[in-house]
């Protein structure tokens, strides 16, 4: 078993990675999905207090949405965001669904930024400038070894 040094393979499950490496991709996705899913949460529980359309109401969001985004595609988007971010942010935490997770979330992070870049609130939210490239890395590499996916695809072998 190797610790450190990845495997030259396209095992999306790294069974044959090094230990370190599959570690690191475990902590990085939970961290990438209990970050999407903590904010899904808060605006679930918005909706829930406020009632629906309480996030596409707020001002966060309507001080956030690019002037040019008619309401015909932003109320939609707003009104699913928080349960679609609490939904892919619990199942890329888990690594289940990895490929349609990530690129959800891959989706969900390039709008905000592209929203954020709009009003001109970008800097000094780089944090999103890591989530954007983090969230496509899950998508194109895979879940990682300590995943759902690679243990479900593990019991249909």
């Amino acid at each position: 078993m190797r610790i450190f040094g990845a495997a030259a393979s396209d095992d999306p499950y790294g069974h044959s990675s090094a230990i370190g490496t599959e570690v690191s991709k475990l902590l990085a996705r939970v961290a990438l999905g209990w970050f999407l899913l903590h904010q899904g949460w808060g605006k679930v529980q918005e909706e829930l207090e406020g009632g629906v359309g309480t996030f596409f109401e707020s001002g966060f969001f309507q001080n956030n949405n690019p002037a040019w985004l008619p309401d015909f595609i932003a109320a939609p988007y707003a009104y699913a965001l928080p349960w679609v971010e609490l939904l892919f942010g619990g199942l890329l935490a888990l690594g289940l669904v990895n490929r349609l997770s990530a690129g959800v979330s891959t989706l969900i992070f390039l709008s905000i930024l592209v929203a954020w870049l709009d009003a001109g609130n970008l800097l000094p939210r780089h944090m999103l400038m890591i989530y954007v490239p983090l969230a496509a890395f899950f998508f194109f590499a895979g879940p990682g070894r300590f995943s759902l996916d690679a243990l479900l695809d593990k019991k249909k072998a």
